[in-house]
């Protein structure tokens, strides 16, 4: 069954590039980068699905054979969520409703090569900003200060320990659960909150743009997806599939997989100016 669901995914996201992506965008490497130290440059959103569909499509047209398949997002990630989230395998990746949604289902490959993609095509484009520049992904270190916006005492991206701003709102997308005692079992059970903001409890990810900014200028980087780090098998941030302790900036999970809560977000290192 999942393979058939696999293949139906495929056929049906093979006839949607073919009329539908532009490729390689020099103003949105200029709108979304921000400088976050000399000669060091941070997405200010993780990647979405629009942009990693850019990138198939430019694949496509640009290399013979079906070497595109090999990049394809595993789809069938989200059957391995618990419920009913087959809409979401037709739909998640193509849909033009999720354009700005991260996304997921990325294996650590297919990150690489999004950025080598990404590299050849800003070096070889004549309105580039600098001569030359790598783009990848951000290792531990990187990601740790990006996502403190100069503060190394944050425990969240936005600056102070607590889930909640003063006016009552959630600062980013992550798992509304709480931990009650069991006296029966005496042991503590994970249950779902009393929240009731629907704008404040995403069942998946959210828009990049979503919540507020750090200090730098940089998007959920607590919350929403976890991000892979150039430290292969290892993903930052935590999920909107976490609890509120786990998307801190210093949470980390491990990954063997494509997951439909880990996507990734890119750097852009200046070579040559």
């Amino acid at each position: 069954m999942k393979n058939i669901l696999l293949l139906i995914s495929l056929v049906a996201f093979s006839a949607f590039i073919l009329n539908d992506e532009p490729g390689f965008d020099m103003g949105h490497i200029k709108k979304n980068f921000v400088k976050v130290k000399k000669n060091f440059y941070v997405s200010r959103y993780e990647v979405t699905n629009q942009d990693y569909r850019s990138f198939l499509y430019d694949v496509q047209v640009t290399v013979k054979g079906n070497l595109y398949q090999e990049f394809l997002p595993d789809t069938t990630c989200w059957l391995n969520k618990v419920g009913y989230n087959e809409p979401y395998l037709t739909y998640y990746f193509r849909y033009p409703s999720y354009n700005e949604y991260p996304v997921v289902g990325i294996n650590y490959n297919q990150a690489k090569a999004y950025c080598g993609w990404l590299t050849n095509k800003y070096n070889a484009d004549p309105k580039r900003k600098f001569k030359q520049v790598n783009f990848r992904l951000l290792y531990r270190a990187e990601w740790i200060a990006a996502a403190q916006g100069g503060d190394s005492t944050k425990v969240y991206t936005w600056g102070s320990g607590f889930i909640k701003n003063n006016r009552n709102q959630y600062l980013c997308n992550f798992k509304h659960t709480e931990f009650k005692y069991d006296s029966l079992t005496k042991k503590y059970k994970e249950i779902a909150d009393s929240v009731t903001a629907l704008n404040d409890r995403n069942s998946i990810a959210g828009k990049v743009n979503s919540f507020y900014p750090n200090s730098f200028g940089l998007y959920n980087f607590c919350g929403n997806v976890a991000e892979m780090i150039q430290e292969k098998g290892i993903a930052k941030g935590g999920s909107y599939n976490d609890p509120s302790y786990e998307v801190r900036i210093a949470s980390e999970k491990v990954y063997t997989k494509p997951q439909a809560d880990i996507g990734f977000r890119v750097a852009m290192q200046v070579v040559e100016e």
